[in-house]
């Protein structure tokens, strides 16, 4: 819930969580990011309001295209994937994004990096406990 919160608290508060955020509308088109400084080149300021395929390698686009299809036909409510990078052992999440009526409104997108990842195996699909299970549903003050 929010109650009178201004739009730089958000980004402050949003900002000092130990991951990345962005979120996905549901036609595909990033809305919003954190640690904006923290990301790669392809996390620029224009690309906001843009599709996510501009966000991601030519490589990663496929995966992508399959987790976003996943959250928004229901099939998953989440999909959680560990991969080394660079920067080590990198988890990615995704979260599908619903009214309280189910209807998909978009995804989540969460990043963490080496230090920052909750223990388990690099590598693969897999929700690894029931809290991943629910559903991120949208509330607004006095609902």
């Amino acid at each position: 819930m929010i109650e009178d919160l201004s739009h730089e608290q958000l980004c402050a508060l949003l900002d000092v969580l130990p991951m990345e955020l962005a979120f996905i509308d549901a036609d595909d088109r990033v809305r919003f990011w954190n640690r904006t400084e923290e990301r790669g080149p392809a996390w620029k300021e224009s690309a906001l309001g843009g599709h996510v395929h501009r966000c991601h390698k030519d490589s990663s686009v496929p995966a992508v295209n399959g987790v976003l299809a996943k959250l928004k036909s229901g099939v998953r409510d989440v999909v959680d994937r560990r991969v080394t990078t660079e920067r080590g052992i990198t988890r990615f999440r995704w979260f599908a994004v619903r009214s309280k009526e189910g209807e998909y409104l978009g995804a989540l997108e969460m990043v963490q990096y080496g230090a920052e990842v909750a223990p388990g195996k690099p590598g693969g699909e897999g929700v690894t406990d029931a809290a991943q299970q629910r559903t991120v549903r949208y509330t607004t003050a006095g609902e």
